[in-house]
C-alpha cells in the first residue's frame, strides 16, 4: 500500500479554483495566466489538498469515499493527478512555495 507523504506539496499560493455547478472546476494560475480545466475527481483532490491532507492514502481514501472507486484505483489516480498538477505548476514544493 502506497502512503506516500505529500505534505511538501501544496496547491500554489497563486492559483483560484473556481468549483462549477457540475462538480468540474477551474484553477487559474495567476503567474501564468493559463486556466486548467478540472474533472471532479481532479476537484476533490485539490480541495483536499488546500484542507490539508498529507498523504496519498489520504487523498485516495477522501476519492473512495466521494466516488465510491476501489482504493488501488483511487491511488493510482492521486499518484497521476499530483504528477500533472506539479508538471503544469499548480503545486509548489513546501521549501519552494513564494
Amino acid at each position: 500500500m502506497n502512503d506516500s507523504d505529500v505534505s511538501d506539496r501544496r496547491p500554489h499560493p497563486k492559483c483560484l479554483l473556481t468549483e462549477l455547478e457540475d462538480g468540474t472546476g477551474v484553477v487559474l494560475n495567476l503567474e501564468t495566466k493559463f486556466y486548467h480545466t478540472l474533472n471532479a475527481t481532479a476537484v476533490s483532490l485539490w480541495k483536499a489538498l488546500e484542507a490539508g491532507s498529507t498523504t496519498e492514502l489520504e487523498l485516495a481514501r477522501k476519492l473512495v469515499t466521494d466516488f465510491e472507486v476501489d482504493e488501488t484505483s483511487a491511488l493510482v489516480d492521486v499518484s497521476l493527478a499530483l504528477d500533472e498538477f506539479e508538471r503544469e505548476g499548480l503545486l509548489v514544493r513546501a521549501n519552494s512555495a513564494r
